[in-house]
């Protein structure tokens, strides 16, 4: 596999994971409680490629969210993107390459992204419209929720996406 190829197959499995977490969403919960399974893969991509190459990669994922919310048009797309910035910034001080650090990571960010949705859409929208901050609760849960699926996506974006660009001990090329 090409490098030029992570972006569009990230992007491919972000589009994956939405329906996955919508499918989830409905059928377990009757949409009482949300999955950002989409979340991981920009961790992943704040853990796992160059600066540029990520930070579009964000951008598109987010696109996909923003599409998939059904919300103000841009919102997730700038949210994945902060968390991305964040992510390559803060991933420094524990090993965030683990299943316990990755999926922590990803718990954060996923709640990260859903207070800055909450605070955004508080300052734009009227008092009358505007979300309440009983809204955090159920963004707590999707954040553990998220951080306990988030060990299997890292696996599987791991298989997928990186084994042309790891050196394999014992393996002749």
């Amino acid at each position: 596999m090409r490098g030029w190829m992570r972006i569009p197959l990230a992007s491919v499995a972000a589009l994956l994971l939405v329906a996955i977490g919508a499918t989830a969403t409905r059928q377990l919960t009757g949409g009482a409680v949300s999955l950002a399974l989409a979340v991981p893969v920009v961790v992943w991509l704040a853990l796992e490629t160059p600066a540029i190459e990520g930070a579009i990669g964000a951008a598109l994922v987010g696109t996909l969210l923003d599409a998939a919310a059904g919300g103000p048009s841009g919102l997730l797309t700038f949210l994945s993107i902060v968390v991305f910035v964040g992510v390559r910034a803060g991933a420094g001080p524990f090993d965030a390459r683990t299943p316990l650090g990755f999926g922590l990571l990803s718990g954060v960010a996923t709640f990260a992204m859903g207070l800055g949705a909450v605070v955004l859409l508080r300052y734009v929208t009227p008092s009358t419209a505007a979300p309440g901050w009983s809204l955090l609760g159920r963004v707590l849960v999707e954040a553990a929720l998220t951080g306990l699926a988030a060990p299997p996506i890292r696996w599987v974006l791991d298989r997928v996406l990186v084994p042309a660009h790891r050196d394999h001990p014992g393996v002749l090329r």
